[in-house]
């Protein structure tokens, strides 16, 4: 499949297909972004999809959000960014609630491999502000990753916050080496020779470590996919 366009029908949201030509028996997604400072209350928007192979087709999908003005999210997700496989890296967002009396009671990633810390900066009579730490496992398999953390709170009105999340784990690679290997001459016979022979040579190839050995993740995309949802370990 072969995806020649990715338009919206808001200016409030952009969409990307994170790979355009799709082999058979694999797949794809659709990432996109809405910017909810340009809207308040609901909002729909549709994004249409465009495919020329194996035949031309527009497909359509809808994304819907509800944007409120006593909320703040800075920044509005949590991008760790790219981090080698193996190490463990930190970030974090502000998450402001404009009400005195809201407290953060629990936080749950939607993934094992993404562990959560809250703590309260600041609190008064109409303002609470709680920052969101996402720390990412050095176990984590290698990946663009999408997962969620799920705020929960006293307060009904806010009984349930979404933190996106994202990571880039960069697969480790096999060590190099500049050994070579020794090719054997071809050398005269004499006298000396017979008293101190030629010591052997060989043709061995220089040591390689063997690839990190990783999870296996459902047929969506390859081994290490461009994109896929955390999978829950225990």
């Amino acid at each position: 499949m072969h995806i020649t366009n990715v338009c919206v029908s808001c200016g409030c949201t952009s969409a990307r297909a994170l790979e355009s030509t799709v082999a058979p028996g694999r797949d794809t997604a659709i990432y996109a972004v809405m910017d909810s400072r340009r809207f308040v209350g609901s909002k729909q928007v549709t994004i249409y999809v465009t495919v020329d192979q194996p035949r031309f087709e527009e497909l359509r999908t809808v994304v819907q959000a509800f944007s409120r003005e006593d909320l703040i999210f800075s920044p509005d997700s949590i991008n760790l960014g790219k981090v080698k496989q193996g190490d463990a890296k930190t970030g974090s967002m502000n998450l402001t609630i404009f009400n005195g009396g809201v407290q953060i009671v629990d936080a749950r990633s939607d993934s094992n491999y993404i562990q959560t810390v809250v703590k309260e900066v600041r609190r008064n009579s109409g303002e609470t502000t709680y920052q969101v730490e996402a720390k990412v496992r050095p176990d984590t398999p290698a990946g663009l990753w999408f997962t969620d953390i799920w705020v929960k709170t006293n307060n009904q009105g806010y009984a349930k916050l979404r933190v996106p999340v994202t990571v880039e784990v960069d697969a480790l690679q096999p060590a190099k080496t500049d050994a070579k290997p020794v090719e054997a001459t071809k050398t005269s016979r004499s006298a000396e020779a017979d008293e101190a022979p030629f010591p052997s040579q060989t043709n061995e190839p220089p040591f390689q470590t063997a690839p990190a050995v990783v999870d296996p993740v459902p047929e969506r995309t390859s081994i290490f996919p461009l994109f896929s949802f955390f999978r829950k370990r225990d």
